[in-house]
């Protein structure tokens, strides 16, 4: 009994504990289920610690990329070649040739599906896990990392390459993405828009000008002290006066500091440039990188359209896995490329296609996603999930929380102090961790 003094038990543990014992389960055994069970109440155990998320803004079509129907008919199937990847039976586009050699390292997420074909309102239920509507504006899943798992005080957390309409929605501006409004080019210094001291400017004299700044917001304040936009902006101005005061910050975005060996792989157009920046913003600490690469909307030649995205994609996608995993980043790193939606199996008069939000696929690899697999089908003809599949794009972000350790159920209050679920109806996709 003197060992269960020392533990403290309460009198409902010391008759849980009478039971076990009854059925052959030890203290030792209790006191590990009751840590695991404590562990579990507190949030998942993240798998990774940082995200990079790849935004095919516009939506890729799905038949001519990753999910090639060689059965669907033949007004359907679109021009391009099969070629073998690495995941048996998985056949991808002729123009992603260096993906389907490495293809191995990467697992394959299909018919995820929705009914929400506009941009705007697709983009919105893809960066929160919530299918948009007028009474909650939701957080961006790196806002929501700005709260949960910030960054060391001279980085931002969320840092968008280079823009997107992700916002932090009812959490406020404090929890807004950095943007940095441009993409690297090669060869040449990345001087991020408002990151950098202006020409003539030394450190001390933009200290003056804050210290002047700070005295009148002060005097200011009394206008509307109780204003939550002002201590939003207040906090976030604070958090951009340390950034650009750091050297640490000024570093993690110089993308010149790469080794040939390293930057080379990347190519010179502006998908390639900006995953070297987004390796380089996690190997330093920042937590959620969203790279928005346009133009895959292609209502019009489609298949030209395609032949002129894939390439850079096929090759940034792996460059990014390749220097993750030489940097030793790719264990703690989760990397997604998707779109907000698919394209459909019909081919309009203008030799494109259309918004398909009813399947869709997203790639992923590091950060605990066991590679080389495939989870979850389309139909035959690859016009919507197969019956076995129920995937939504709010199971893309609830998995996203999960790597990253963060309950997606976690409850939240707006300023008005309505509660809301981070992740309402979403489940995170569990074969990609088993």
């Amino acid at each position: 009994m003197k060992l269960v003094r020392n533990v403290r038990c309460s009198r409902r543990r010391l008759l849980q504990v009478g039971y076990l014992a009854g059925v052959g389960v030890s203290l030792a055994d209790f006191l590990r289920l009751d840590a695991a069970a404590k562990e579990t109440s507190a949030g998942p155990k993240a798998t990774a610690d940082s995200v990079i998320f790849i935004h095919l803004a516009g939506g890729p079509a799905h038949l001519d990329t990753l999910d090639m129907k060689p059965d669907a008919p033949a007004d359907e199937r679109g021009p391009f070649r099969r070629i073998k990847t690495r995941i048996a039976g998985l056949e991808a586009c002729e123009h992603l040739p260096k993906l389907a050699a490495a293809m191995d390292r990467f697992t394959l997420v299909r018919g995820i599906s929705h009914s929400t074909g506009d941009h705007l309102l697709a983009n919105q239920f893809l960066y929160t896990g919530n299918k948009p509507n007028a009474a909650v504006p939701y957080p961006a899943v790196g806002s929501v990392m700005t709260k949960e798992r910030p960054s060391v005080d001279e980085l931002p957390t969320y840092v968008v390459v280079p823009n997107s309409d992700a916002n932090a929605g009812f959490m406020g501006v404090e929890y807004a993405p950095f943007k940095t409004a441009a993409v690297p080019k090669a060869g040449q210094p990345f001087e991020v828009r408002g990151l950098s001291l202006a020409q003539g400017v030394s450190v001390e004299k933009f200290r003056r000008r804050e210290r002047l700044r700070a005295d009148l917001d002060t005097a200011l304040r009394t206008v509307d002290a109780r204003s939550d936009v002002l201590a939003g902006l207040d906090r976030f101005g604070a958090k951009a006066s340390t950034m650009i005061l750091s050297s640490q910050a000024r570093e993690a975005f110089d993308v010149g500091r790469e080794p040939k060996s390293i930057a080379g792989r990347f190519a010179a157009d502006d998908l390639g440039q900006s995953c070297l920046l987004a390796a380089r913003l996690v190997e330093h600490g920042v937590r959620f990188v969203s790279v928005t690469h346009d133009g895959w909307d292609t209502h019009t030649e489609n298949f030209e359209g395609h032949k002129k995205l894939l390439p850079p994609f096929d090759a940034a996608i792996t460059a990014l896995e390749q220097t993750l995993r030489e940097k030793g980043l790719l264990d703690r790193t989760l990397v997604v490329a998707t779109g907000e939606f698919g394209r459909t199996p019909s081919i309009n008069k203008h030799s494109g296609r259309d918004h398909w939000p009813r399947t869709m696929w997203t790639l992923v690899t590091g950060g605990g996603i066991r590679p080389g697999r495939l989870v979850g089908g389309t139909d035959k003809k690859g016009h919507g999930p197969d019956d076995a599949t129920h995937l939504k794009p709010d199971d893309l972000a609830a998995t996203i929380f999960r790597a990253l350790g963060v309950d997606h159920k976690l409850e939240y209050h707006t300023k008005t102090g309505r509660p809301v679920i981070l992740v309402q109806h979403g489940e995170p996709i569990r074969e990609l961790f088993a």
